[in-house]
C-alpha cells in the first residue's frame, strides 16, 4: 500500500513524541497530535487550568472523544502528517502507516523524569502516573472502539523503543516509507 501519512500509537512515554517531532523533520510534513486537539478543547474550558488536563480528558464523554477521533481521522486523509494518536484502529484501511511504539515501564519512566510535568516527582510516583494512563487510555480504547490499543496486530509494525535508538526507529520507518527527495 502507498501511504500518505504516518500515524503513531504506543504507551505512555514510549517515545511517540520524539519520534514524531523527529520525522517531521525529515519528511517535511507537519505535526498532528491527537492530544494538541484535546488541549485546544481543554484550555478553552479551563483557561485558569482549574481542572488538571488528565482529569479532563478521563472524565470526558464517549460522544466527545469520537468526535475528536473523527476530527483527527479527516485532518490525517486531507493531507500528508505525521500524527500521534491514541487510537489509530479507524485508519486501518486508509492509506496511513500505523506504528506502535512500545517501552517498558522503567524506560518509559525516566524518559519522562526529565519532562516539566514530571517535575519534583519521584521514579515512583512516574510509574504510577503513567501506569494510570495506561489503564485509562485502554479502558477508552474499549469502550469508545472495542479493542485494546496495545494489541500490535492492529498496527503495520510495533518498535520496543526500549530496545533501538532513535536512528534505528527512524531507519525502520523510513525502509517502510522512503522520505521523497
Amino acid at each position: 500500500m502507498k501511504y500518505q501519512s504516518i500515524v503513531f500509537s504506543g504507551l505512555p512515554g514510549a517515545g511517540k513524541s520524539t519520534l514524531v517531532k523527529k520525522l517531521s523533520q525529515i519528511y517535511g510534513w507537519p505535526v498532528l497530535g491527537l492530544g494538541d486537539l484535546w488541549r485546544v478543547k481543554w484550555q478553552k474550558l479551563y483557561p485558569g487550568r482549574e481542572v488538571a488536563f488528565e482529569e479532563y480528558w478521563r472524565t470526558s464523554s464517549t460522544q466527545e472523544n469520537l468526535q475528536v477521533n473523527i476530527d483527527f481521522r479527516k485532518a490525517v486523509l486531507e493531507k500528508s502528517v505525521i500524527g500521534d494518536s491514541r487510537y489509530a484502529i479507524y485508519l486501518r484501511e486508509s492509506p496511513v502507516l500505523l506504528v506502535f511504539l512500545c517501552a517498558d515501564l522503567e524506560a518509559r519512566a525516566l524518559r519522562a523524569q526529565g519532562l516539566e510535568k514530571y517535575e519534583g516527582k519521584s521514579m515512583e510516583e512516574i510509574k504510577q502516573i503513567l501506569h494510570q494512563r495506561e489503564i485509562d487510555e485502554t479502558a477508552v480504547s474499549k469502550r469508545l472502539f472495542n479493542y485494546d490499543y496495545r494489541d500490535a496486530c492492529y498496527y503495520h509494525i510495533a518498535l520496543n523503543t526500549t530496545m533501538l535508538s532513535q536512528d534505528e526507529e527512524v531507519a525502520i520507518i523510513q525502509g517502510l516509507m522512503p522520505p521523497k527527495k
